[in-house]
């Protein structure tokens, strides 16, 4: 690997060119004129040829002295740049999450959070995982669904997931509840492709014939719940909004629990920790 000249002496070269004047970097650097053509002299040594040519008239650029000029403007414009970007990160938070919690629930409530901390930045990507990955180059932390057994990370429940079905009223034609046997006569939604959901809430073999419509996630199931296409089986949390305005009901008032949940993932160290604090105390309190 080649040895680096002194990153001073590039720094004190890059302002001589781009300001074409000893004196002006001199100024700029509040350095004395001498150190500046010090610095100079020993990047020149360093490469083994002249990088400027000095006259009455100014400074004039080698092709070397131009080439090194153009390098030296374009890192420290790229070094400007990333050290923007990490400023801008101290103030925003960047969030991954299943898409039923981050549309059906984050995103509905986050109007709340930007009231309390206006200066704080959110930035949510939505991802299904069967199997989560956690970059944390990508994000600062994660809403992640599952058993909440991830080894190193810090992870801390939000919320266990209660499975009850949901129907709009016009497919139970005018009925408020409807009892388990009562069920067979309507479609089964699936928001996933096991059909786990519905046998775990049946606790009984499948009925022989039944109807079924299925889909991999879970908002594609509310969407087809709310439209009569069948009854989904859906945590009431992330269906907060429908059963207010009444687009969905609970026929059935049995619940279960699924066993899983919705988990806030944290990076093992706690490098961001202070940063992120007031939105995992909102996350831990909204939910």
């Amino acid at each position: 690997m080649t040895k680096l000249p002194p990153l001073n002496a590039l720094r004190i070269f890059e302002a001589v060119a781009r300001l074409q004047s000893f004196t002006k970097a001199a100024d700029t650097l509040y350095l004395t004129q001498s150190a500046v053509s010090h610095q100079v002299r020993n990047l020149e040594e360093h490469f083994g040829f002249p990088l400027l040519v000095r006259s009455q008239r100014g400074i004039t650029l080698t092709p070397e002295g131009a080439t090194l000029q153009h390098g030296l403007h374009e890192a420290i414009q790229k070094i400007s740049e990333t050290c923007e970007q990490l400023n801008q990160r101290q103030h925003s938070i960047r969030i991954k999450s299943p898409p039923s919690i981050a549309v059906r629930w984050l995103v509905p409530q986050l109007q709340n959070f930007k009231e309390q901390f206006p200066d704080l930045d959110i930035s949510v990507s939505t991802v299904w995982e069967e199997k989560p990955a956690f970059d944390w180059g990508l994000f600062d932390m994660a809403i992640q669904y599952g058993d909440g057994n991830w080894p190193g990370v810090s992870v801390q429940l939000l919320h266990q997931e209660v499975l009850t079905p949901v129907a709009a009223p016009s497919l139970l034609g005018g009925a408020l509840t409807l009892s388990e046997d009562a069920l067979a006569q309507y479609p089964l939604i699936h928001t996933s492709r096991d059909r786990h959901d519905w046998q775990l809430w049946l606790a009984a073999p499948w009925p022989k014939g039944q109807k079924e419509l299925l889909f991999d996630a879970d908002v594609m199931g509310i969407e087809a719940a709310r439209h009569g296409l069948g009854i989904a089986l859906v945590d009431p949390l992330i269906v907060q909004d429908a059963l207010r305005d009444g687009s969905l009901v609970t026929p059935c008032p049995r619940s279960v629990r699924s066993g899983k949940g919705y988990y806030l993932v944290l990076p093992p160290h706690d490098r961001h920790l202070r940063r992120v604090q007031p939105l995992v105390q909102w996350l831990q309190q909204a939910i």
